[in-house]
C-alpha cells in the first residue's frame, strides 16, 4: 500500500508525566488545519557483535525521532500551546518569555492509502522548538509558505513511542471518532 493522503493532525499537551505505577495524563486533542508533510526521522544505534573474523550479531536501538511538521496555519494561540509560550485571548497576542519551556505532547494524523485504508498514527511523548521563520516577496507567481515546527519525540516511562493503527477501513467512523477523542484512542 502505498500513501496517497495525510490529514487530520491533533496535538495533546501532556499535563502529568507517567511515573512507575501511573499513565500520563493529556489534554483533550486539539486539531490543527491544514497539515500539508510530516517528516519522521528515527535517531538510531546501531552495534555488531564480531567474533570468529565475521559479523555475528547486530542490534539497533532508536533513542528518538525528530518529527518535522508543515502546516497551512499556525495560530499564534497552537504555537504558544506547543513551544511554551503565553498568549492572551483577550488581545490575541503571544509574547516569549526567555525561560520559556515547551510541554510534552503527543500528536496523532491519519494517512490514507491507494487501497483506500487508513492508518492512523499517534506519537506519544514529545517537545517542539522553535524553527526558523522565510518569508519572500511577491515575484512573478504566487507561492504559499508554509509554517513549520519541528520536535524530538522519545519513549514515555512505559516504553510507549509510536502507536498504530493500520488498515482500518476509510468508512469505520467508529475508529476515527474514538482516535481522535483521546491520545491514541485511550490505548
Amino acid at each position: 500500500m502505498a500513501i496517497i493522503g495525510l490529514s487530520k493532525l491533533h496535538y495533546a499537551i501532556m499535563t502529568t508525566e507517567d511515573t512507575a505505577t501511573t499513565a500520563p495524563v493529556y489534554e483533550t486533542p486539539k486539531r490543527l488545519i491544514g497539515i500539508n508533510s510530516v517528516s519522521v526521522s528515527p535517531e538510531n544505534d546501531t552495534a555488531t557483535l564480531y567474533g570468529d573474523n565475521m559479523a555475528l550479531d547486530t542490534k539497533t536501538s532508536t533513542r528518538e525521532r525528530t518529527i518535522t511538521l508543515e502546516v497551512a496555519r499556525l495560530p499564534l494561540e497552537d504555537q504558544a500551546a506547543l513551544l511554551g509560550y503565553t498568549y492572551d485571548s483577550s488581545t490575541k497576542k503571544m509574547s516569549v518569555n526567555g525561560d520559556a519551556t515547551a510541554p510534552n505532547v503527543a500528536i496523532m494524523y491519519e494517512e490514507d492509502t491507494d487501497e483506500g485504508k487508513v492508518w492512523y498514527k499517534c506519537y506519544y511523548k514529545g517537545k517542539f522548538s522553535p524553527s526558523s521563520e522565510d518569508a519572500n516577496t511577491r515575484g512573478d507567481s504566487l507561492e504559499y509558505g508554509l509554517h513549520s515546527i519541528e520536535g524530538t519525540f522519545v519513549a514515555r516511562l512505559d516504553n510507549k513511542r509510536v502507536y498504530d493503527v493500520k488498515e482500518a477501513d476509510a468508512t469505520d467512523t467508529t475508529t476515527a471518532a474514538s482516535w481522535y477523542a483521546s491520545v491514541g484512542g485511550g490505548a
